[in-house]
């Protein structure tokens, strides 16, 4: 069985790629525009629209979906989810909100990491929500969808003993100085699903710590860029990465490298993002809303109703005004009709 031990972070020599993106990551951190004057608003607006894609992609990964005129609606929470995607999805938006609002005060132990659990699967109907009861397996899947791979993963018997273990040893080394966190955390993520210590919901539960941890090391750029999305956009290199570092892992004779290397890469794409968005409206011309901002940079249809749901500060008339300016400049056009109608990007 895996023994679960971070201390060898103290030690290994790490690859110089790696040692790179964490220089780079910091660097484009200490850059960043973050809440400075004049940046309130476009960051609000990258906020709801983070919050957005990332309920949106971090389910997408699992093949959970809806359409996207209905996503603003039941993040905002404007629209009642419908169906067991919906109901799924709906879970990942109140876990996420959680973690943004509350990541200060939360400790990374085993009745926090059930408490999340159980709002992910809050409006699935899934009594007493908790730790497998039978074992289970990853089944690697190709673009097709077609079966690739099966991978075992740690006995249902043996999950809380695992989990409590691996806890224990990320604590361990948590505040020692000779281990950057930028190196625990995917380690951290990545022995978590090789447990697979849930029944279901555990690439998205994977998600959610990691957002969660990071926010807890001082890296909050989830709050405005959502790395799911970029999961999310090139999945077939995060499930490679993931492959690669767990041959072994039983045996303890696992490389985290791979994973680590994946890992970081997205958040350095994160922050990178992160400085062009706020650069780019912080540099127009006119003063813009928060409002605006977030109709440029959204991507994805959505109604004026959701738009008041989001925006309960502005009222109906502003936002109607909003869009029919924004329309006749060309930066928006209608989608649908009457009550279906949406405000989408002009492409």
């Amino acid at each position: 069985m895996h023994t679960f031990d971070y201390r060898f972070l103290k030690e290994v020599a790490m690859d110089p790629a790696i040692l790179n993106r964490i220089s780079n990551i910091e660097r484009a951190r200490g850059s960043s525009p973050g809440m400075s004057k004049g940046s309130e608003e476009v960051a609000s607006a990258m906020e709801s629209r983070a919050m957005v894609m990332s309920v949106m992609d971090s389910n997408a990964i699992e093949g959970i979906r809806t359409s996207e005129e209905r996503i603003v609606g039941i993040v905002s929470g404007g629209t009642a989810p419908m169906g067991h995607d919906e109901l799924e999805i709906a879970g990942y938006r109140d876990a996420l909100r959680f973690i943004h609002r509350n990541h200060g005060s939360m400790v990374l132990d085993m009745g926090t990491i059930l408490e999340l659990y159980g709002m992910l699967m809050a409006h699935t109907g899934i009594e007493d929500p908790g730790f497998k009861r039978r074992d289970n397996i990853i089944v690697s899947r190709g673009p097709d969808g077609t079966m690739t791979g099966v991978s075992r993963t740690v006995p249902a018997s043996e999950t809380e003993e695992s989990m409590a273990s691996m806890l224990a040893a990320y604590w361990e080394v948590r505040d020692d100085p000779d281990v950057h966190s930028l190196l625990l955390i995917p380690c951290f993520i990545m022995d978590f699903l090789r447990i697979h210590p849930f029944p279901d919901g555990n690439g998205r539960m994977s998600r959610l710590l990691s957002t969660l941890l990071l926010y807890q090391e001082g890296y909050d750029v989830c709050r405005y860029v959502s790395m799911e999305s970029k999961i999310n956009a090139g999945k077939a290199d995060y499930y490679r990465a993931l492959e690669e570092s767990q041959v072994g892992w039983f045996e303890g004779d696992c490389d985290y490298t791979p994973f680590i290397r994946y890992i970081l890469g997205q958040l350095l794409m994160c922050y990178r993002d992160l400085n062009r968005i706020m650069g780019m409206e912080l540099g127009r011309r006119r003063k813009s809303g928060s409002l605006e901002m977030f109709l440029r940079i959204c991507g994805i249809p959505v109604s004026k109703r959701d738009l008041c749901t989001m925006f309960p500060e502005l009222s109906e008339v502003t936002v109607s005004r909003t869009l029919a300016r924004l329309c006749g400049e060309g930066v928006l056009e209608k989608v649908g009709g009457s009550r279906s109608t949406r405000y989408a990007p002009r492409r």
